[in-house]
């Protein structure tokens, strides 16, 4: 397959694009699970069985949020190819730990939630830095190739995974408990999930020798040689990150503290009584649903159109209507869901491409490796706020909260329109020539200055 043909690249895509499908179906599936985790395990030791089940998702950003500035570093100093072997085995043997947990049905429930907490532990540790590696495999061989496209395609598959989860997941749960084995269903269905990142494994060996021949025949992304220098990066260069950039990671870590806590516990919040629902399944999937039909076509126009901060301004603003409407009107909830996965996938195709447009290319793991963990650090904290929530607060001021969320990632938005003064964040291919655009990329530190 020549390096340089349209099919060699969009190869590298879908490869790229099936890292994260296993880690996102695995990442959701203790929300479809929670009724039994909560029952089985964590009710026969505690009375705050949300703020435990929670405790799932908080290590995991926790995690996420170390060793995602470990995670940049490593793929910009050793590579992507061993980085990623690394986060999909993490992925991998965390998820088989969670799902073992389950199984140790004759154990103190205390021991089996402890195993499945420290399965939580591996699979952070490789769950974020995972999308990293695929940020950078992307920027690398899209870099003058619609970027934003490139990234509404990996999103789109990787949220195929979770779409599947909140519908097979439920109904995997119920055969193996009806026909199979009502003791051991919970196992089984986790242990399910988790074979689906073998999907992720053999798409990495994959990526990996097809980016490797581009390596050596030194052509594409590599043709100009420049890949030696791409490695010499320091921690200094971090402070030469511009404040845009900051700015953009405070904006992306507060939106995302409202996405991935809420859908944690939305099956639970659409339960309330007075929406009146006998299921959820579809109306949280939605979600995610809306971002697989939407995040490609979004990413194309947000490469054509660029303004956005604009779109991010949209889309952050969208939150606090939609959060209203769940905690203070009886609208069906399939409105709001809906709402925020439009916000999601507008927010995503404008918010993680501009990381690429603000560094240099050889920074990139860094830089995305620094956002993840800013991100994952907001997420850990709101999952703690929303466990508390949960046990104690009204429904009502549960949304109010992920609405004052949104209020404060629309100001951030809003920021980032007054700091984008040199437009890199304003320009798309409607205004400038893809080579224009290069120029502007210049890096922090140049070849001359290395010697």
């Amino acid at each position: 397959m020549q390096v340089e043909s349209s099919r060699y690249r969009y190869t590298i895509l879908l490869l790229n694009c099936l890292l994260t499908f296993g880690s996102y179906y695995c990442f959701d599936m203790p929300s479809n699970c929670k009724d039994q985790i909560k029952e089985q395990i964590i009710d026969k030791f505690t009375d705050d069985s949300d703020l435990y089940y929670n405790y799932f998702y908080l290590v995991y950003s926790w995690t996420n949020m170390i060793m995602s500035l470990c995670a940049g570093l490593m793929v910009d100093k050793l590579g992507k190819e061993k980085s990623m072997y690394l986060f999909v085995f993490f992925c991998l043997f965390g998820s088989a730990v969670y799902a073992g947990g389950t199984a140790m049905t004759n154990s103190d429930p205390k021991l089996q939630y402890g195993v499945m907490f420290f399965g939580r532990f591996i699979f952070g540790l490789g769950g974020g830095p995972i999308t990293i590696v695929q940020n950078v495999y992307t920027a690398t061989h899209f870099k003058s190739h619609n970027l934003a496209l490139a990234f509404g395609c990996t999103l789109t598959v990787s949220r195929v995974g979770s779409v599947i989860n909140f519908s097979l997941t439920p109904a995997i749960y119920k055969f193996i408990e009806n026909h199979i084995s009502e003791t051991y269903a919970l196992a089984i269905t986790l242990a399910f999930g988790s074979s689906l990142v073998l999907i992720s494994a053999v798409s990495a060996v994959l990526l990996s020798r097809l980016d490797n021949q581009a390596v050596k025949e030194k052509a594409g992304p590599y043709k100009n040689e420049d890949t030696k220098i791409s490695k010499k990066i320091n921690l200094s260069d971090v402070k030469e990150f511009p404040a845009l950039y900051w700015v953009l990671a405070v904006c992306i870590a507060l939106f995302y503290s409202i996405v991935f806590p809420f859908m944690a516990n939305a099956p639970t919040y659409l339960e309330e009584e007075k929406f009146g629902l006998s299921s959820t399944g579809l109306r949280v999937s939605s979600v995610y649903g809306v971002s697989m039909v939407a995040s490609v076509a979004l990413g194309a126009f947000v490469d054509w159109f660029g303004r956005r901060t604009q779109i991010a301004i949209i889309g952050t603003g969208l939150t606090i209507p939609t959060f209203y409407l769940l905690g203070y009107t009886t609208v069906d909830p399939i409105v709001s869901m809906l709402m925020l996965g439009v916000s999601y996938s507008v927010c995503a195709a404008a918010l993680w491409p501009s990381v690429q447009m603000l560094v240099p290319l050889r920074t990139s793991g860094t830089a995305n490796g620094v956002a993840t963990s800013v991100q994952m650090l907001g997420i850990g904290i709101c999952n703690i706020v929303v466990g508390k929530l949960n046990d104690g607060a009204t429904f009502s001021h549960q949304m109010l909260f992920f609405a004052g969320l949104g209020a404060a990632s629309l100001a951030t938005a809003l920021s980032m329109f007054c700091a984008d003064t040199d437009r890199k964040m304003y320009l798309g291919k409607r205004d400038e020539d893809l080579s224009e655009t290069d120029e502007m990329r210049s890096p922090l530190i140049t070849k001359e200055e290395l010697v």
